[in-house]
């Protein structure tokens, strides 16, 4: 099956929202066993909808619509697609009733406005919309499938996950793609490519790489007839990426660091605390995201002057002989707050955010001292002066620094 995506919203367009579902729909196809061939990011223009819309009906099985089901007079998908189909909106009253028991079981009237998000065509099977008020569209016509879902973000992944994709799944049939990720840490993309370079310029499996905030990633896709021969692709090629990369892979698809030490930290029963600088509480955050952290997670302290640091137990003469941004400052930010904030593991993170160098240090250069058993380690590593790609990336090199450690340390 051949697929498009098309994000209506004028407001993509001018830069004010980020296009995250088209980005979303796209990582899920290939398991689904779609071709996605184009994304395309539109205005909210009635002509220019309804020209593209067939346009992508002559090249294309499925097209992915996504924003413009709001209530007001820019919201003109519904309106495109039934102009495409050449069928008439009417409004279905039972959809009006859910709506309208929608807006009172949060204590308001629904505005009149709203009934257009009723509308339907003959065409159409209504998706259902838990968390907002403008219900999908599953638009099929011969032998074509428009899927129109919200674009705000909560709305759209919740009911492609739960109704699009599944739909979807049933028709699958004929080629299935699989893919999976490898995410290395330490190693830039040149790096990381050279390792693996007699990989590249296979067709089936074929190998990506892309540099992303936690890493360079390695992505395999394999299309075969069924899973079973999938993955009897992907294993050599596997292998052979686990061979020459083990040292610096954490991670496998959709995992995260903070997930994988969250995991260890609560099996061991125990818990962590950590002393952030150029991070600025970025470590707090991203470790709080995984649910049941506070069973495990004491807190972070953000040290971001250097006058903070020594309050913070951080000795004075120890930052005036190596720096405030050096291995030794790192260590030393862990074993405080780790016995500051009684945790079994203390993490401390200095470095040079940037975009300019500070004290003669590059921009990019960041030490992370991890704390625990007794034991001190630091290790250091230059990113891309590149301010929120430095602060996420490490984030991502403590954690896995954490990881490690505790691996080794307790088997």
């Amino acid at each position: 099956m051949r697929a498009e995506i098309l994000a209506f919203g004028t407001e993509l367009l001018m830069g004010e929202t980020l296009d995250t579902n088209s980005a979303h729909i796209a990582a899920r196809l290939p398991a689904l066993g779609i071709d996605l061939h184009t994304v395309t990011i539109m205005g909210d223009e009635m002509g220019e909808m309804v020209e593209m819309l067939h346009r992508c009906m002559e090249r294309s099985d499925l097209i992915i619509c996504t924003g413009g089901l709001g209530p007001t007079k820019d919201d003109l998908t519904r309106e495109a697609i039934a102009e495409t189909f050449g069928e008439t909106i009417t409004f279905d009253p039972d959809l009006i009733a859910a709506m309208e028991q929608n807006f009172r079981n949060r204590g308001q009237d629904m505005p009149e406005t709203n009934k257009k998000q009723a509308g339907v065509i003959p065409s159409v099977t209504v998706l259902a919309n838990p968390r907002g008020t403008a219900p999908g569209w599953w638009a099929e016509k011969g032998g074509k499938i428009i899927i129109a879902m919200p674009g705000v973000p909560g709305e759209m992944v919740l009911m492609w996950d739960q109704q699009a994709a599944p739909k979807l799944k049933e028709r699958a049939q004929g080629t299935v793609i699989m893919s999976r990720t490898f995410k290395t840490i330490g190693l830039g993309e040149a790096a990381v490519g050279e390792y693996v370079s007699s990989l590249f310029g296979r067709d089936n499996p074929y190998l990506g790489i892309y540099a992303r905030p936690d890493g360079i990633h390695l992505r395999i896709i394999a299309r075969a007839a069924d899973q079973g021969e999938a993955i009897a692709l992907i294993e050599p090629m596997e292998a052979e990426i686990r061979e020459a990369l083990d040292f610096a892979i954490w991670g496998v698809d959709g995992e995260t660091p903070e997930e994988r030490v969250g995991a260890l930290l609560s099996d061991r029963g125990l818990t962590l605390a950590a002393m952030e600088s150029c991070t600025g509480g970025l470590l707090a955050s991203t470790v709080t995201d995984v649910p049941g952290a506070s069973g495990y997670f004491k807190g972070s302290l953000v040290t971001y002057a250097t006058k903070v640091k020594s309050i913070a137990g951080v000795e004075p003469a120890l930052i005036e002989e190596h720096g405030v941004v050096s291995a030794e400052v790192a260590g030393a930010m862990a074993k405080a707050v780790r016995e500051a904030l009684d945790a079994d593991v203390g993490i401390g993170i200095t470095g040079v955010a940037g975009p300019g160098p500070q004290d003669g240090i590059p921009a990019g250069t960041v030490y992370a001292g991890v704390a625990m058993d007794g034991a001190v380690e630091s290790t250091v590593m230059r990113f891309p002066p590149d301010r929120p790609l430095v602060k996420r990336r490490a984030v991502v090199m403590a954690l896995l620094q954490v990881y490690r450690m505790l691996l080794e340390r307790n088997g």
